[in-house]
């Protein structure tokens, strides 16, 4: 009976230890393939300020993402969102990044965002919103 105390009890630091990275390391491996899946958006713009106008060269952004397929389903697909932040801008032009929001992290990672840039138009308006 001693001899069975003294394996599970001796450095049990280490085998609790070794027991959870062999856990993780079963979940990362059968976690899935992740699978390239495209997607289009549209353009929200985001922070505008009263008293200006924003004009986009584009309406869409088209977004390649890496999906494990077991686990995201279309429906979480559709919660991705494409903005470009304006928050202190003034007349002029802009070239500003897409981001893109609404995934879950752990199970979609973004690949890439075309275009990653747009340009982005300000103007007053015409009274300057008042």
């Amino acid at each position: 009976m001693r001899i069975f105390k003294g394996i599970f009890i001796k450095d049990w630091q280490y085998k609790v230890l070794a027991v959870l990275m062999g856990i993780a390391l079963w979940f990362v491996l059968n976690m899935g393939d992740r699978v390239s899946v495209a997607i289009e958006r549209p353009v929200e713009i985001l922070n505008q300020e009263v008293g200006y106008e924003y004009r986009l060269d584009r309406k869409k952004v088209r977004i390649r993402l890496k999906v494990m397929e077991r686990f995201v389903s279309e429906e979480v697909l559709e919660w991705a969102t494409a903005g470009i932040s304006v928050k202190g801008l003034k007349e002029g032009e802009y070239s500003l990044k897409v981001e893109v929001k609404n995934l879950p992290r752990f199970l979609v990672s973004i690949e890439k965002v075309e275009p990653e840039h747009l340009r982005v138009k300000v103007l007053k308006t015409p009274g300057g919103g008042q």
